[in-house]
């Protein structure tokens, strides 16, 4: 009998050990709201209007961003975090007679106090055209953008938005 009560705290030691790395990292990391750089709309791309057979379709416009900032801190390894929530506007001009999947792009760009692009993303979605004005929510996770070793002064930086243009306009 005192061998299987033996038996079973070893085992339980061995799991807990095992186990410990994991809640060690969840029990040491350290997550802190951190003031967000200065979020903006690149001038001239905040507007996407699209043409379709020479007539205006429609107008995609940026209809909610919502940010959070924040620092994680691993094994001394640190770094700021900006997470984006985009919901998309679209106005229709023309009457749809064909609804289809349209496409869209637009750039996330993030730069240090001199204007330096850090980071720069592309995002492409799309939408199933409707006949009334609609709101488009990300269907994607939320953007989270990661910077390395900024020492928490991501508030110097600029975040900037806005819609690629379509080359065969």
């Amino acid at each position: 009998m005192f061998s299987y009560i033996k038996f079973y705290l070893i085992l339980i030691l061995v799991a807990s050990c095992s186990s410990f790395d994991i809640i060690q990292d969840q029990l040491f990391s350290e997550d802190n709201n951190i003031t967000c750089p200065d979020v903006k709309f690149i001038e001239g791309l905040d507007i996407l209007s699209v043409r379709n057979a020479n007539q205006n379709s429609y107008n995609l416009k940026f209809y909610e961003v919502k940010w959070k900032c924040y620092s994680i801190t691993t094994n001394n390894n640190k770094s700021d975090n900006i997470d984006l929530f985009i919901s998309f506007k679209v106005d229709y001009i023309e009457d749809i007679s064909e609804f289809k999947t349209e496409n869209f792009s637009f750039v996330v760009v993030l730069l240090d106090k001199n204007n330096k692009i850090i980071t720069k993303n592309k995002f492409n979605r799309s939408f199933l055209s409707a006949s009334k004005s609609q709101i488009i929510l990300n269907d994607e996770t939320l953007i989270n953008i990661k910077v390395k070793d900024s020492l928490n002064s991501i508030y110097n930086h600029k975040l900037l938005l806005g819609f690629l243009k379509d080359i065969k306009e």
